[in-house]
């Protein structure tokens, strides 16, 4: 009985010990001085704290461990246990995901915080769970405006123009909705695309453009506020499935408070990178959003069909009526 009991209790510490050594990898696109990369190293740092060591993050930035869209891929199969990509790179695994890339159906910030932080949005992103990945909390990215080598004030600019989208479909039709081209291309050969003139333009948020130097092969940059996209922090359903129950919880509130973190950190960032982008773009124009809204108008009733999600897009149309 003593022989057995000791050998119970080596087998618990060895348990322990190598719980206490298990470490997660984490990938993430931007570079580290990105917002979301800042987010990352407070989410890996809180859940090391609540799970007393038991968990530990490998955090990667800039795309170490593979671009967005191969992320979601490895996160599937488990080969990574976390990451953050835009809520557009989920459509390839779920249609219904590219409701948020659909221009213009949230009014403002205060709109967009509403709805995310509702049960409502909870529920819409919880198919995902089939699809092996969990939503642990969504992340600003901010509202998205164009960014090229021709000034773009009206619609009409965007005509016989190429412009770099994400591998979203919602993109894709939004270019061509205004008169342009949408073109997929990875985040990672943006640049590259820009400077060759692969693409005429692209579209992005302030910090994104700034941490990226988009300025040095653009001239302007349109602040027409287009798109909310959220960015999603992401946990793979086995990997989550895999811990327990304590662990469970103390990963849901590291990751409820980095989205805290996230929004604090993200409003910041913004101003401060939209003041940093000015004197390097040659014009920095403020166009009438209207007739940006009507050309793509048409759009949101034809895809909120076509994804299955109209009722959603109606009451996010709506709800925007009250801000």
């Amino acid at each position: 009985m003593t022989r057995t009991l000791a050998i119970a209790a080596l087998l618990a510490a060895s348990v322990s010990t190598a719980s206490a050594e298990r470490v997660l990898k984490l990938n993430g696109v931007q570079p580290p001085a990105h917002p979301v990369s800042m987010t990352h190293e407070f989410f890996a740092d809180r859940v090391e704290q609540l799970t007393d060591g038991a968990l530990k993050i490998d955090v990667n930035h800039a795309r170490a461990l593979g671009d967005a869209v191969e992320s979601v891929e490895s996160l599937r199969d488990g080969t990574l246990a976390f990451v953050t990509v835009s809520a557009s790179n989920l459509s390839q695994i779920d249609r219904r995901m590219d409701m948020f890339s659909l221009p213009f159906v949230f009014k403002n910030a205060d709109h967009y915080w509403t709805y995310l932080t509702s049960d409502r949005a909870e529920e819409f992103v919880a198919p995902l769970q089939d699809r092996g990945i969990r939503v642990l909390a969504f992340i600003d990215s901010g509202a998205r405006n164009f960014f090229s080598d021709q000034p773009i004030r009206t619609p009409k600019d965007l005509e016989g123009k190429k412009i770099r989208v994400m591998a979203s479909p919602v993109q894709v039709k939004m270019v061509e909705a205004m008169g342009g081209t949408g073109v997929p291309i990875a985040w990672g050969d943006l640049y590259n695309a820009l400077q060759t003139g692969v693409v005429d333009g692209a579209e992005n948020n302030h910090p994104s453009i700034y941490s990226m130097k988009f300025y040095e092969v653009s001239d302007y940059y349109t602040i027409d506020e287009h798109a909310r996209i959220p960015d999603m922090l992401l946990v793979s359903e086995d990997v989550f499935q895999s811990f327990s129950d304590e662990e469970k919880e103390a990963v849901l509130k590291a990751a409820d408070e980095a989205e805290a973190y996230m929004r604090g950190a993200w409003a910041a960032s913004s101003q401060m990178s939209l003041e940093q982008l000015r004197p390097l773009f040659t014009e920095i124009v403020e166009p009438e959003k209207q007739p940006f809204i009507d050309a793509v108008t048409p759009l949101l009733e034809e895809q909120g069909a076509a994804l299955g999600v109209a009722d959603e897009v109606q009451y996010l149309l709506e709800q925007g009526k009250q801000f």
